[in-house]
């Protein structure tokens, strides 16, 4: 009776926390199906932010300029960590602490502080580090660093690498065979996880992107940012239409690993 209790209290306060962060979704979304908004109840029921979303060709133009750079930079700086932090606890652990450090240098400048740094740094720079994208996609992955960091580091260690690396070859497979059908497999999940906490930020950013690349990489943040000044109804679409497209991506990643494992 006691564990059906905590069960039933434990699922309620999970439907509790749900609801509360969905609510303000829903009134969005609520707000952008009507023209005029000035009392207590909604009037004019109109789909026409929608309608004009979905023929918007720039609309979807930045919306696949902020899928490129989100998932560019992630996979770039998933597989560096990835490689170093194997190599680290498996053949260097003394090393973790300065790694843990250097990781963890870009929770202190966040914000503002890190696209003027680069701009400054760079901007006239040979090729091709004076080009603006180039540069977003190398400070979107300093943004990320720690995320992806902490993920690698927490599976890698929960599965104990260098043990199952010993087990593996007392059974005579090699170490990069190890790394590669044995130890990946088992932390992709959670790697997985933190990539997509990445994405999420860098999906939403507006202040680094509009700072280092501007009107030459306008992306979807760029667009709601524009479509703000314009009309509330069409900017609360945008922001729906954004949600949906991260639910998607996130239920797509999830469910190729759900057949994954279904297929082993």
């Amino acid at each position: 009776m006691r564990s059906k209790g905590k069960k039933a209290g434990s699922s309620l306060v999970l439907w509790i926390i749900g609801v509360y962060l969905l609510f303000p979704l829903f009134l969005t979304f609520l707000y952008s199906l009507f023209t005029e908004w000035m009392t207590i109840l909604p009037k004019g029921f109109s789909l026409n932010a929608y309608v004009e979303l979905f023929q918007d060709v720039y609309f979807w133009q930045s919306i696949l300029r902020s899928l490129i750079i989100s998932i560019v930079p992630i996979a770039v700086c998933t597989i560096v960590v990835l490689l170093a932090m194997y190599v680290i606890i498996v053949y260097l652990p003394g090393l973790d602490k300065i790694m843990k450090i250097v990781c963890t240098i870009p929770y202190a400048v966040q914000g503002v502080i890190l696209p003027i740094s680069v701009l400054g740094l760079y901007a006239n720079a040979p090729a091709p580090f004076s080009n603006r994208v180039f540069m977003l996609a190398c400070t979107y992955c300093i943004v990320v660093l720690p995320y992806i960091y902490q993920g690698v580091r927490n599976n890698l260690n929960a599965v104990h690498a260098p043990r199952l690396l010993e087990a593996a070859q007392m059974l005579g497979a090699g170490r990069f065979y190890t790394f590669w059908k044995i130890i990946l497999p088992n932390i992709m999940n959670g790697i997985m996880v933190s990539a997509m906490l990445a994405m999420s930020i860098v999906f939403g950013d507006f202040v680094i992107v509009n700072t280092l690349a501007g009107n030459y990489f306008p992306t979807g943040q760029m667009y709601l940012y524009a479509e703000m000044r314009q009309s509330g109804q069409h900017a609360s679409a945008v922001i729906v239409l954004l949600f949906f497209v991260t639910l998607m991506i996130s239920l797509a990643v999830f469910g190729l690993q759900k057949n994954k494992k279904k297929g082993r």
